[in-house]
């Protein structure tokens, strides 16, 4: 074989190459056949967001996968309240496949007129008709992740024993360390700050035991009692 001949081998080879890589190409970044046919929604309580994730997702059905920009479709589904954390995944050929966590709510606020949903950070993440029965309220005066009194109610509410906690009507925050609870049977008690957890919650049971309707335990080493 010539010279000659070699070479526009090699050239007739590189030029189909190239056709193969641009055809590919083409297929993956502008043909529908890699275009967008469904959007899955999954993860720890994602039953009852999967509605809402994708209709915050607002992709055409046909896009190519590969133009769709993982970060800005996360972004869009990170704003939705109930939704904590979200990870956004091309599955290829034609699904978006997006993993969720669901808030979960330890507490419920009252704020402009409304009751909220608090999760563990503090964050009011879904309005409320009315208060729900089965979750602690709490008083605060600006909640949010960034509200120190807001979270030290949260760490008080965590410390307090199971069986204590049914006793609890609510608790009032106005700040990080002037926390009270208020009980179910008029009782005050006041908390104080959110430190000395354990020892405010081994000292309460006895401290309760005694007559009156203010048990002052923000010093656990010297409580006081109040009314009769």
């Amino acid at each position: 074989m010539t010279r000659s001949r070699r070479g526009w081998i090699r050239k007739a080879l590189v030029a189909v190459l190239l056709l193969v890589v641009v055809g590919g190409a083409s297929v993956v970044w502008a043909s529908p056949v890699l275009g967008l046919k469904t959007v899955a929604v999954d993860g720890p309580g994602a039953g009852d967001l999967a509605a809402t994730v994708r209709g915050a997702v607002v992709l055409p059905v046909g896009l190519p996968l590969a133009r769709i920009d993982l970060a800005t479709v996360r972004q869009r589904v990170l704003t939705l309240g109930p939704v904590a954390t979200a990870t956004v995944q091309r599955q290829w050929p034609n699904t978006l496949r997006i993993t969720v966590t669901e808030r979960i709510a330890v507490a419920t606020t009252e704020a402009n007129g409304h009751w909220w949903l608090l999760d563990a950070t503090g964050l009011p993440y879904r309005q409320l008709d009315a208060q729900p029965a089965d979750l602690m309220p709490i008083e605060l005066a600006t909640p949010g992740p960034d509200d120190r009194a807001t979270t030290a109610a949260l760490t008080v509410l965590s410390s307090l024993p199971a069986a204590f906690r049914t006793q609890v009507q609510s608790i009032v925050a106005p700040t990080a360390y002037d926390i009270t609870l208020r009980l179910r049977d008029g009782r005050t008690v006041i908390w104080g700050s959110a430190s000395d957890a354990a020892t405010k919650t081994a000292v309460l049971p006895a401290i309760l035991e005694r007559p009156g309707t203010v048990f002052d335990i923000s010093d656990p080493t010297l409580v006081t009692v109040r009314g009769d």
